[in-house]
């Protein structure tokens, strides 16, 4: 198995190290122009601007600089938003947010009544289940951002719209705008602050669902464990002082993560019921069947867990296209206008995430933060690809790996 995970690794980012070079020169030579040619300046001041840029050097020595400062493990400076790790780190955690979030629901619910509906045969419940799947696979990401605009609109109004896509700028992050360090607190370290207080929280309580099933032989039942994971990460945030903040940032964030969960519901109900239609006729489950085991323990110990695995392996080639649909959603919920009987109020954005940082670096030819955040989704990706690897061999018995290399 090391050598195996070790192997992937290796051709992993041997992959992502091409990949970054090809996007790095298709950057500069396919898209006409540069960072300064967006500016009207003077052929003298655009001159002097890209020699401090360092864009008059030759495409080769931009790239070999570039490398040699990702070598030590910088990602340079980006040509709008200072250091690139520093612009990706406060977009990063809003993205992960909605994504674990949303895909997590998504994944929980859709697996669900796709291996129920599978198991219980053809039905009224099941062909409506897979009509709904469908029509939302088959939904182009802007017209779903077209539909739940309106319909909040339609249903709340333009001011109440506005309100619940966009953070409260000129109130709760106005008013409020430092900590008792006397930092400032962005929308993303406030997230990152956030997501630490969730990650601890659940790991001190599994840590105890452990101990409680060593020493009595019971666990904590699943209705107290989710109170706990919403009543105990409040009382920290609020012994933290972030408590109006983190409510802000929910409200806003509630739009992209439904919106997620209806790009993704989909294709994992319908992945799920073509993977349970295959899995019932394995002779494992008939054998299952054949000695009277009960049906839910047939359906979720012996079926759900092989036919999960073309589930993980669709979910993780997919990423891409949900962080493309998270795009289009954080262009139409980012923030609102509002005209009419009401004040204008001023147009104002959600947390930015990593599809809005990468599409303003490619609007701005910004190619230090676009690279930087494709490498850094790389990473995160090829992270999943040899998570999904172990899976495989931990969900499926006949999955065994001999010296790197898989054998079924």
């Amino acid at each position: 198995m090391t050598r195996y995970v070790g192997g992937r690794l290796a051709s992993g980012l041997l992959t992502l190290f091409l990949f970054v070079t090809l996007l790095f020169f298709l950057v500069n030579i396919v898209i006409p122009g540069d960072f300064v040619s967006q500016f009207i300046l003077t052929a003298e001041d655009a001159s002097a601007a890209r020699e401090a840029l360092g864009l008059n050097r030759p495409l080769w020595q931009q790239y070999l600089s570039w490398m040699s400062g990702l070598a030590t493990l910088s990602l340079g400076e980006s040509f709008s938003r200072g250091d690139v790790w520093e612009a990706i780190k406060e977009a990063m955690p809003a993205t992960l947010v909605v994504l674990t979030i949303g895909l997590g629901m998504a994944f929980i619910l859709a697996s669900w009544l796709g291996r129920n509906s599978a198991y219980k045969g053809e039905s009224f419940f099941s062909g409506a289940l897979t009509l709904i799947a469908i029509i939302f696979l088959t939904m182009f990401p802007p017209v779903l951002a077209i539909v739940m605009e309106e319909g909040i609109r339609g249903s709340l109004g333009f001011v109440a719209f506005g309100r619940l896509g966009s953070l409260d700028y000129e109130g709760i992050w106005g008013a409020i705008s430092e900590n008792h360090e006397g930092t400032m607190m962005s929308p993303g370290l406030v997230m990152w602050r956030m997501t630490a207080v969730l990650l601890i929280t659940l790991a001190l309580l599994w840590l105890l669902d452990r101990g409680i099933r060593q020493v009595f032989r019971k666990k904590i039942p699943s209705w107290l464990f989710l109170i706990s994971m919403v009543v105990l990460p409040m009382l920290v945030w609020g012994q933290m002082g972030l408590g109006p903040r983190v409510f802000d940032l929910t409200g806003t964030l509630f739009l992209l993560i439904a919106g997620v969960v209806l790009l993704t519901f989909g294709d994992v109900l319908l992945v799920t019921r073509a993977a349970m239609d295959d899995v019932m006729a394995e002779d494992y489950v008939m054998v299952a069947r054949a000695k009277g085991l009960p049906d839910r323990q047939v359906r979720n110990h012996h079926a759900a867990r092989t036919a999960l695995l073309p589930v993980l392996s669709r979910f993780t080639v997919s990423i891409p296209y949900f962080l493309t649909g998270l795009v289009i959603l954080e262009a139409v919920f980012g923030g609102s206008a509002v005209a009419g009987t009401v004040p204008l109020l001023h147009r104002v954005s959600g947390p930015p995430g990593m599809g809005t940082l990468i599409f303003d670096a490619m609007r701005l030819q910004d190619t230090p933060l676009l690279v930087g955040a494709f490498l850094v989704i790389g990473v995160i990706t090829l992270m999943l690809r040899i998570g999904l690897d172990v899976a495989h061999a931990a969900l499926d018995p006949r999955i065994r790996f001999d010296r790197a290399t898989h054998v079924d």
